[in-house]
């Protein structure tokens, strides 16, 4: 690895400019940060995908081997990117630093707590929550009423048995005890607006803008109220600052905050952005999961706040994972053909927001060279163009031909497009949602679900976009439905008030903010060496 200084230096950041946390890892300080008001702009590329499937599709490993090719083109590229979650770490997914020749360094730091950003993620949210018990213990004048609580609590490890929780079991007071539950860090809406605040000083209000509790009366409670949000900005303040390390080949990455996609609006910061854009040629951004969740979420939520435009998009996919789109991840050309309908359909997904889009074909190894070159032809015939690349192997020389037609196609400057008017009811937005996004028949929503319309109509807060929880493994609301299906009745079964981050979330069929173990944790694996200090299995 390169000294981070080094790193700096690349995209003209100064000392002063980063704060070291050792060698090879820094923060951007408050000084450097005003290098993102600078009137130099670069190109804006996003990295999404088809629908993930159990065969891996390798998004983040195209991200980072994409900046890297960038720069041998001869263009300087900033890859911004999310800080994986210790949940899907120790549980299924396993880490979020790439892999191969395309991954960040130093590996295991970032994967494990990199400058403890997440950490104060979920101290800040529990803060907020231990004030609102006390509120309620003591009886304030604010009068919060502890059957119209909903404010979770947080913990950035699966953990199913804390879904569901009794507070406050032996207290003896008004209100106690009262059901309560924990989200993923990930899934908090402190998260959420460490994400998608462009400033201290719009983070220190969206923090005081949520809305935790209805009082006695039935007005809303904002953490304003209660007199926590000043102390949960002072907890955030330096997790507000963006972590700059490297890649494999040594080109600069911005990693900072990790809001899952399928509950979350799944983007990397809005600060590191602005800050990339400003210091480079190119940005190279990721979308999480699918391009019906991630893509559709940084367009109608994290663009339309923050004024900034896609110049292109890569949709990453791989031929085995459109075999399992086409019912069989072991099948032939027959599969392909199937799966390709589940591509056509994430294509015009995001052809709908007047992005120009690549396909970029992750190339394994094992795969044959004569489905590679059918399934680009295939694409080709749809007039877009298709690239086969190989990060793992190859680094950013293995995707060169890439940046070059990123670079072509980033040259059209897109006409900004969102999928709905915020001034649409409630009730439209998500339909719209479902249906173009989706490809969904109808909406059905529950009670619950309509009853949460009507408050949030009588708030003030149904002119808020729309952030869709629902499975990332399928376009319906059903996991086990993968390809694109059709006709399918989308269950809205709840829906959350996120006025801080500046959104509602309906849920859509079984979604749980906090996931459970697998069977068999990838925890189980990891060890480490007490002699040398490795760590094995991560």
């Amino acid at each position: 690895m390169k000294p981070v200084l080094e790193i700096a230096k690349s995209i003209d950041l100064t000392s002063e400019d980063v704060e070291l946390f050792g060698s090879y890892i820094a923060k951007i300080t408050p000084s450097g940060l005003e290098k993102r008001f600078s009137p130099r702009r670069g190109k804006y590329v996003v990295i999404t995908a088809i629908t993930p499937t159990s065969q891996g599709e390798g998004k983040t490993t195209v991200a980072i081997g994409l900046g890297m090719a960038i720069w041998r083109l001869g263009r300087k590229g900033v890859v911004t990117l999310r800080q994986p979650s210790l949940g899907p770490l120790f549980g299924m997914k396993g880490g979020g630093a790439g892999g191969g020749a395309a991954m960040l360094l130093p590996r295991e730091t970032i994967n494990l707590a990199l400058t403890g950003d997440n950490y104060r993620v979920t101290a800040a949210h529990n803060l907020l929550s231990s004030f609102i018990d006390n509120h309620i213990y003591r009886n304030s004048p604010i009068g919060i009423n502890p059957d119209v609580l909903f404010w979770p609590r947080a913990v950035d490890i699966n953990d199913r048995a804390l879904r569901e929780i009794i507070v406050g079991a032996k207290e003896k007071g008004e209100g106690f005890p009262h059901p309560g539950r924990f989200v993923l860090t990930e899934a908090s809406e402190v998260m959420a607006i460490l994400s998608l605040s462009s400033s201290l000083k719009d983070m220190r209000t969206r923090l005081g803008q949520i809305v935790v509790a209805l009082n006695k009366r039935g007005q809303p409670v904002p953490a304003e109220d209660i007199r926590c949000a000043g102390a949960m900005a002072v907890i955030l303040r330096d997790a507000l600052r963006p972590n700059l390390i490297q890649t494999s080949e040594g080109t600069p990455a911005l990693v900072h905050t990790g809001p899952f996609a399928n509950i979350a609006p799944g983007v990397s910061s809005l600060i590191a952005d602005q800050l990339a854009l400003s210091l480079s040629d190119y940005v190279v951004t990721e979308a999480g999961f699918g391009a019906d969740l991630g893509f559709e979420k940084l367009v109608d939520i994290k663009c339309r706040m923050s004024g900034l435009y896609p110049d292109c998009a890569v949709l990453v996919c791989t031929v085995k994972s459109l075999k399992a789109h086409g019912g069989n991840p072991d099948g032939g050309i027959n599969e392909i053909d199937r799966g390709m309908e589940h591509l056509i359909k994430q294509i015009e997904n995001v052809q709908y927001f007047n992005v120009p889009v690549v396909v970029a074909i992750n190339s394994h190894d094992g795969d044959s060279v004569d489905e590679i070159n059918y399934l680009r032809v295939g694409i080709e015939t749809l007039r877009i163009p298709a690239v086969s690349v190989t990060p793992w192997g190859d680094g950013g020389a293995g995707l060169i031909e890439l940046g070059e037609v990123v670079e072509e196609l980033s040259k059209k400057y897109p006409s900004p497009r969102f999928l709905y008017d915020l001034n649409l009811p409630v009730e439209d937005k998500i339909k719209k949602i479902a249906a173009t996004m989706y490809g969904a028949k109808d909406v059905e929503f529950s009670e619950t679900a309509l009853d949460k319309i009507r408050l949030i109509n009588n708030l003030g807060f149904s002119h808020l976009p729309v952030c869709m929880a629902k499975t990332h493994r399928s376009l319906s609301h059903d996991s086990k439905l993968p390809g694109r299906p059709r006709d399918f009745i989308l269950p809205v079964d709840d829906i959350q008030i996120a006025a801080g981050a500046g959104f509602i979330y309906p849920l859509c069929g079984k979604i749980y903010p906090l996931p459970g173990l697998p069977a068999k944790p990838l925890g189980e694996e990891m060890d480490i060496d007490t002699v040398t200090w490795e760590i094995r299995g991560l």
